[in-house]
């Protein structure tokens, strides 16, 4: 009994909410935006570099201001924190020192997406170090992002709705069916109509839904714009005008990121289906999710049988017909076969502590054309 105690004792230790620690890269100045890296707390071999912004009025009269959240698209990606500034608010703040919101504009990793279940949880990591360290607004915080980032926000706000004042996807999609989690939290979504990348159907489906629910939300289509609608939407002070007016009176205590949820590394899948004229390919990030008091033992265990686990999990893709990979029901169908593996390789069917698969990207093209979320 006193073992069983001891246990539980540790587990409570382990799963105290408390945020993570983040190595600075330069020291966080008013007007001006910097380098940071946050190494997350669910495993350290986690990090993600971020530029933030804070206004040049920042510390004067104690006041609090709104938080802004940045996702870019997939061209992006990388551990080049100027590539961020490409495009949209990391690019804008450089010019305009007295731009009114904290920005916080993240890279993500090559090999990852935004709207990956681990990146998901780095994100609400990130949101929490910001929302505590800073003067923050927290009934004003806003998650904006374009083509990946757009696809980002709306699976961000899917699983933190109560954190976000707003939303503003550009040129991304979601799942209709989270728009009941979706319809506490007001929508100004923007799309291109000559958009081939990311078709327009996808915000349109997404809005329709929301507006169905009894939510607020709004959709802007630039009639003669292709996949970059985000070029004219940031240039437009009606947009961040509407940001500020948006406020949660209630939002969610901190912190976002559940403390109690750790992740380990299996690896990644790149793989081309069947014939390669048929342009089939999948991609999986994958990784076990448990506890953080197991989590050392299970990267312990995955460590001598990677190499084997990834080799399954190719034969068995390879061995799926294409149509049965796609979407939702391809996903969960994929993870439950992932499971069956680590489960057997890694404790002989018999697991010792709770494990589930997770994805921080899960993307397969059938016939060349990206099937996300499809049903």
């Amino acid at each position: 009994m006193r073992r069983l105690l001891l246990i539980w004792g540790l587990l409570i230790i382990v799963c105290r909410p408390t945020l993570a620690a983040e190595p600075m890269t330069e020291q966080p100045t008013p007007g001006k935006q910097v380098g940071q890296l946050l190494v997350s707390q669910a495993d350290s071999e986690l990090k993600l570099g971020y530029l933030l912004f804070l206004p040049k009025d920042y510390g004067i009269d104690g006041r609090k201001w709104p938080v802004m959240l940045f996702l870019h698209g997939s061209g992006e990606r990388g551990d080049d924190l100027k590539l961020v500034k490409v495009h949209g608010p990391p690019k804008l703040v450089d010019d305009r020192p007295d731009f009114p919101f904290i920005v916080v504009s993240p890279q993500c990793p090559k090999d990852r997406s935004w709207n990956g279940e681990v990146q998901l949880h780095v994100l609400a990591e990130l949101l929490d170090s910001v929302l505590t360290r800073f003067a923050a607004d927290r009934e004003r915080v806003i998650v904006t992002g374009l083509s990946m980032g757009g696809f980002g926000s709306w699976s961000l706000t899917a699983k933190h709705p109560s954190r976000f004042s707003a939303a503003v996807p550009i040129c991304g999609g979601g799942d209709p069916d989270m728009a009941d989690k979706l319809k506490s939290v007001p929508f100004w979504v923007f799309h291109g109509a000559k958009d081939f990348g990311v078709p327009l159907k996808l915000s349109e489906a997404m809005v329709a839904a929301i507006q169905k629910t009894g939510g607020s939300a709004k959709l802007t289509v630039y009639p003669e714009a292709g996949h970059d609608s985000w070029t004219e939407t940031y240039k437009n002070d009606a947009v961040y005008d509407w940001m500020l007016a948006q406020r949660r009176t209630s939002p969610a205590p901190l912190p976002t990121a559940d403390p109690c949820l750790a992740f380990a590394r299996v690896g990644l899948l790149d793989l081309k289906l069947g014939n390669p004229d048929d342009k089939n390919t999948f991609a999986a990030s994958i990784f076990l999710s448990t506890s953080p008091a197991c989590a050392p033992m299970l990267r312990e265990r995955i460590a001598p049988h990677r190499e084997k686990l990834l080799a399954d999990a190719t034969a068995w893709v390879n061995a799926q017909p294409p149509e049965q990979l796609i979407g939702n029901a391809g996903r969960e169908r994929t993870r439950a076969a992932f499971k069956d593996l680590c489960d057997t390789a890694l404790f002989n069917g018999q697991p010792g502590f709770t494990t589930a698969v997770v994805f921080d990207q899960y993307f397969v093209r059938h016939k060349g054309m990206l099937k996300l979320e499809a049903k």
